[in-house]
């Protein structure tokens, strides 16, 4: 079985590298060469197998987590064992390590179901023209050694061959890119449980192991675009996130992400790229409602607008029939350079976010003109940040580096327009008057407390803690003040809770001094 399948790949070797230019000729392709390997770790904090099976029996052996990973990397040149091919990356999803192989059989019934994907998306090809496909030379060499300096680190979940060519474009040009094979679940949602956890243990496996840095971008297509926005929502360790064609706005697949408790478009806090055909971007209906959530951070939305551009047209899938298949007819080009506009526009992207880099950050930030494609194919709309209101924390480090009355003029500047922070609950805000009551400091305590009865103008329990702390602070005045709007709250109610007994005796008694 080695040797038929490694023969397939040796004799199509010169046929393939005439290829490659066809694939890259109009890429962004970096100065590095390219590298891939595929790794297989186990994380050794979990357990993915119960310690029984179904019929009761002791599952022996090990049950510990794996998770495998398909690395791109930026490597030295011509240190691989082999440039891989289109059709390399039809099969590797199956292997755990870079060196497995597979029999004739397995890898031609592989390619066939491939085939039969294509055809049912863009129509019938050629034997011919498919044997030139899936020979086609590719940018990375396999096993490659990886250069000795560090760079960013793109994570996602593989999405098997459709972002491989946009993979190599992005380590060509000085990333890391780990994408972690799903083990697949019933919903995205229960999919998040275990991609989440995945991608958290994998970046930090890398940061031992592999040459990446501190900067870390996340994107992906599709469905494999889910998890990626969850987790930008949900660890800090992220900087820019990237969705390609997810659909995650149209009906249907919304409720789906939703669902998910990691879903919390409010917690997301860096910039974000959203890449779409104009066609199904009509059928983005909560698209609104997740900017209106999401306007604290830099939103790029990416739209290209070729007809009836179909959704595998953003992958290697269609980008690939457009150069080879001949089955997308008169509008093969404009496809062809649509997938390419959406590399240009996801490099720059990074390369803003992730390298600080200035012509990059004009460029998607504007509509420039690109040579050899046509001003119409897209349109890019930046959506600048609003002034997000600070958190309780924030607003704690607010108050002890500039001052209580900078402190809460920022909060009265932001909260309008931002609800979703912490300090519009008023037991969180109440805590925190406390903690600076305690330590004596009535001026921060004060000021806290009479914010808190501003949000929360008919909560007796919010006056009643601002008269205490004008109690303690030595001010009689505005404790009677606020004891008596304590007492007017509760006046209003036809009964009162044992709690608001307590506050009104409160009251009474602040009165009487």
């Amino acid at each position: 079985m080695r040797w038929i399948y490694l023969f397939l790949l040796v004799s199509v070797a010169t046929t393939a590298s005439s290829q490659q230019n066809l694939i890259y000729e109009n890429l962004p392709i970096g100065k590095y060469a390219v590298g891939f390997k595929i790794i297989t770790i186990t994380d050794d904090s979990r357990i993915d197998q119960p310690l029984y099976n179904y019929l009761g029996e002791r599952n022996e052996g090990d049950r510990q987590k794996k998770i495998t990973i398909h690395l791109w990397y930026p490597s030295k040149k011509n240190s691989g064992k082999r440039k891989l091919t289109y059709a390399d990356y039809c099969i590797n999803h199956q292997f755990l390590q870079t060196d497995e192989i597979t029999g004739k059989d397995q890898v031609e019934a592989t390619l066939a179901t491939r085939r039969r994907s294509v055809e049912t998306w863009f129509g019938p090809t050629t034997d011919t023209a498919w044997e030139r496909l899936t020979q086609s030379q590719m940018l990375a060499e396999m096993g490659a050694r990886s250069l000795p300096e560090k760079f960013p680190l793109l994570i996602g979940m593989l999405r098997e061959l459709s972002t491989s060519i946009t993979n190599e474009v992005l380590a060509s040009n000085g990333y890391v890119i780990a994408m972690i094979h799903s083990a697949g679940s019933s919903s995205f949602a229960e999919a998040a449980l275990n991609d989440i956890p995945d991608m958290r243990f994998a970046i930090s496996w890398l940061f031992k192991n592999e040459n990446v840095n501190g900067d870390i971008g996340t994107f992906g297509f599709s469905g494999s675009g889910f998890s990626q926005v969850l987790f930008a929502m949900n660890d800090y360790q992220v900087k820019a996130l990237a969705d390609i064609e997810s659909g995650i706005y149209m009906d249907g697949l919304f409720q789906a992400l939703s669902a998910s408790n990691y879903y919390n478009p409010a917690k997301l806090r860096v910039p974000f790229l959203h890449i779409f055909s104009h066609d199904l971007s009509q059928q983005e209906k909560y698209l609104d409602e997740f900017e209106k959530k999401t306007k604290f951070v830099k939103r790029y939305r990416l739209i290209l607008n070729q007809p009836k551009l179909h959704h595998w047209d953003f992958a290697a899938e269609g980008f690939t029939s457009s150069i080879f298949l001949n089955n997308r007819g008169a509008a093969a080009n404009a496809i062809r350079q649509s997938f390419e506009i959406a590399s240009i526009y996801l490099l720059n992207f990074f390369n803003a976010e992730l390298k600080s880099d200035g012509s990059s950050l004009q460029f998607i930030s504007t509509k420039p003109t690109l040579k050899f494609f046509p001003s119409p194919l897209w349109d890019i709309t930046v959506y600048d940040a609003a002034a997000r209101s600070p958190n309780s924390k924030e607003f704690e480090y607010l108050i002890s580096k500039k001052g209580i009355n900078e402190a809460l003029n920022i909060v009265n500047n932001t909260i309008k327009e931002d609800t979703t922070t912490d300090i519009m609950q008023g037991f969180v805000l109440n805590r925190l008057g406390y903690q600076f009551l305690q330590g004596h400091q009535y001026p921060e305590a004060i000021g806290v407390f009479t914010l808190n009865t501003e949000l929360h103008p008919d909560d007796p329990n919010l006056f009643d803690s601002l008269s205490e702390g004008y109690e303690q602070s030595g001010d009689k005045e505005n404790m009677k003040k606020y004891a008596s709007a304590v007492m007017d709250i509760l006046n209003k109610k036809t009964s009162l809770t044992d709690s608001e007994k307590g506050l009104k005796e409160n009251s009474e008694r602040r009165l009487k001094l």
